[in-house]
């Protein structure tokens, strides 16, 4: 025969079910409590690193900022120091342009003072045109011994009477050569060259003063328009004359031989001269 089992028995596995169940339910929500509950919690954790994003975001923004400051003021510091630069080129240049211009000065000088004492004379050479209201320098030149000491294709010899040549020269005998070319103004197609050479005389210890004055005296350029004729009248008047130099020591005659005409030690001095001179000319500022 089996046992059956006793009310009292069963009442109290009923009850550990019972507990077992409610222990059961707590933990599950409990559990749910914990799972809802973190997600609520972890989003204020969460929210200083936001904020400390932000700051972050901040100094990245204002680094930004302080980089795109930084190359414009590395651009304006270069615009800037651009003109400081060319300034600094011009300056450069100009003190070495006033570097060489004393230095050119100063041999001029010593060019002058040797030519002085190694040639006691002096020669000046005026070229004066006096038919420019008819006619159309187009170039003018004049060479000593066959040094070129003066050219000039502007006109200047028809419009002021200035010293084209002043330099010394050694005594003795020199060539001159006058060309002149010219055009009518009122008919182009007519022209002229005047191209002369002669020779003067240069005593030691004086100045030697060589006067040319050239003219076209003919109507051509503008009488063929209206008559169909005209003529050339071209003339060309040298006055030579000299004068002592104070204080210069000529030298005797006797001691010396003259000097053959366009003699090439009187072409090389003549020449360095002339290109001192020129030199000088234009180093003018």
């Amino acid at each position: 025969m089996t046992a059956s089992p006793t009310p009292r028995s069963a009442l109290a596995r009923s009850r550990r079910l019972c507990s077992c169940s409610l222990l059961a339910l707590a933990l599950v929500v409990g559990a749910f409590s914990v799972l809802s509950a973190r997600p609520a919690s972890a989003a204020p954790q969460a929210q200083p690193p936001a904020d400390s994003a932000a700051p972050a975001a901040d100094d990245a923004d204002s680094v930004g900022e302080d980089g795109e400051g930084e190359d414009a003021e590395g651009e304006s510091a270069a615009e800037d120091a651009a003109p400081d630069t060319e300034a600094l080129d011009i300056d450069a240049l100009r003190q070495e342009y006033l570097r060489l211009r004393d230095e050119l000065f100063r041999s001029r000088a010593r060019a002058a003072a040797v030519a002085s004492a190694l040639y006691s004379t002096q020669l000046r050479v005026f070229l004066d045109y006096e038919s420019a209201r008819f006619f159309t320098i187009t170039r003018s030149a004049v060479r000593i011994d066959g040094a070129k000491v003066f050219e000039d294709s502007s006109g200047a010899i028809g419009a002021d009477r200035a010293v084209r040549f002043e330099g010394f020269v050694a005594p003795g005998s020199h060539r001159v050569a006058v060309r002149i070319e010219a055009i009518g103004k009122d008919d182009e197609r007519f022209s002229s060259t005047v191209d002369n050479e002669f020779a003067i005389e240069a005593p030691p210890g004086s100045d030697v003063i060589v006067r040319i004055r050239a003219r076209d005296a003919g109507d051509i350029a503008y009488a063929w328009e209206k008559k169909q004729r005209g003529s050339y009248k071209l003339e060309l008047d040298i006055q030579v004359e000299t004068k002592a130099r104070p204080g210069a020591a000529p030298a005797k005659a006797a001691t010396r031989a003259p000097a053959p005409a366009a003699s090439p030690a009187n072409a090389a001095a003549t020449r360095t001269l002339a290109r001192a001179g020129a030199d000088e000319d234009r180093a003018q500022p």
